[in-house]
């Protein structure tokens, strides 16, 4: 079974995990539109000869492949090929397409390396972290390392983990450019606190796509596309999901990662919009920061316990670490608030299912794991480099879904992200050493 069943989009952005950034050297859903206005093209590469230079290997999908991997990234049957941006159609079939044992081998070599090698090919592409080493930045770190053995000149992929700190941040980004890389794609944790530094890498001629965590539209001149699926739709939509479970009266709390990252300031507000306007009956009585680790979860949790609250549900951006606070409610031995969650988690699904054998059941809601966006920001990148056109924004669909007995999978590990577009036998690996 194939994770939640479809209640209407995205991420983190954050999920599995959340958030990511690479660099190359040398709605709703599909109604919320695929891409952004505005576009920025190469100004030196509109030759035959650049098209070629910086071209991956091409695909021969069928349309029943195609079909497969937009159902495995969306979790749903709604989102056809025709209402994407081709840059995000592309990013998605690269990411989902069949890797041979050797490619992944190749990129699951490069986890353990900051500097990796992955072919003869003269050109760098340098995923720029902010604040990595979770599973989900993990999985996502591979996905971009997988996809860049499909690019012949690309020959070495270098991976930067700022750390949670925007001066570290900064500083890994003037040693990119020191070093002449080629393109990169990052996550930005930091929003417009880095663009002054995306606008130096590209006064060097470095373009950079930003994914998940992004700059925002003042840094719209500063990098060649920022890829997200949009945060106010993604809170309509966990606002509307959620009005659906409470049926429309309860108290709710908003947890998210690092304070003032733009993904939770992002869905947050236009979720409190939305109740306010269209479910007055429910407030918001909580807003927690968890820097999504599993410590921060479970100390934002205990800490709303002790106020005494009750809260009816909780509106995560990471399921991973939703895990976290559901434990942390019953080991208090408090009734489990419903979850509305970015991405999904086997140990959730798990939780979830032994819960509703309780005599107290809880609801649960979240999308796919949505650990494509690199992929899709490393094709953006690389057709920019091309000559090619490219929207400034690139904005994806990502449907909540709703849990259903069944959907957890014994045969995966407790962290397992649920669907992923990544080859089994490199998530495997993945799973394995997390």
């Amino acid at each position: 079974m194939i994770g939640f069943t479809a209640l209407g989009k995205r991420h983190v952005r954050a999920v599995a995990g959340f958030a990511i950034a690479a660099i190359i050297a040398a709605p709703a859903l599909a109604a919320c539109g695929s891409s952004g206005g505005g576009s920025s093209s190469s100004s030196s590469g509109s030759s035959s000869n650049n098209s070629s230079k910086y071209s991956p290997t091409p695909l021969n999908l069928t349309a029943a492949q195609q079909s497969a991997i937009l159902k495995k990234a969306f979790l749903t049957d709604s989102v056809t090929a025709g209402s994407l941006n081709p840059v995000i159609l592309q990013g998605l079939e690269y990411a989902g397409k069949t890797y041979t044992t050797a490619q992944v081998n190749k990129a699951w070599a490069c986890q353990s390396q900051t500097t990796c090698k992955i072919g003869s090919g003269s050109q760098t592409l340098a995923y720029l972290d902010g604040s990595g080493g979770n599973l989900w930045r993990e999985i996502t770190r591979a996905a971009i390392a997988l996809q860049a053995e499909n690019y012949p000149n690309i020959g070495t992929v270098i991976y930067e983990n700022a750390g949670g700190s925007l001066q570290t941040m900064q500083a890994d980004l003037k040693t990119l450019i020191a070093r002449r890389v080629t393109a990169i794609v990052t996550y930005d944790d930091f929003g417009a606190a880095m663009t002054a530094s995306f606008q130096q890498a590209k006064n060097a001629g470095i373009p950079i796509a930003a994914f998940g965590g992004t700059p925002g539209p003042g840094a719209a001149n500063a990098v060649v596309t920022q890829v997200q699926s949009s945060f106010c739709a993604d809170g309509v939509q966990m606002a509307e999901t959620t009005d659906k479970m409470l049926s429309g009266q309860g108290n709710v709390a908003f947890f998210t990662g690092t304070p003032g990252n733009p993904q939770g300031a992002g869905w947050q507000s236009c979720a409190a919009s939305w109740f306010s306007k269209n479910a007055p009956g429910i407030k918001v009585v909580d807003k927690s920061n968890t820097s999504w680790s599993n410590s921060g979860a479970v100390a934002a949790t205990t800490s709303l316990i002790s106020t005494g609250k009750k809260i009816d549900a909780v509106l995560y951006d990471y399921a991973n670490q939703t895990v976290n606070i559901v434990q942390t409610y019953q080991h208090a031995k408090q009734s489990v608030p419903d979850q509305v969650t970015w991405t999904t988690d086997n140990q959730l699904l798990q939780l979830f299912e032994q819960g509703q054998k309780s005599s107290d059941p809880w609801k649960l809601a979240g999308s796919s794991s949505i650990n494509f966006e690199g992929n899709i920001a490393v094709t953006a990148v690389m057709d920019h480099l091309t000559g090619k056109s490219v929207a400034s924004t690139l904005t994806f669909p990502l449907p909540f879904v709703q849990a259903q007995v069944g959907d957890y999978d014994a045969s995966q590990p407790a962290d397992g992200p649920g669907p992923t577009l990544m080859p089994d036998a490199l998530l495997s690996k993945l799973l394995a050493s997390s």
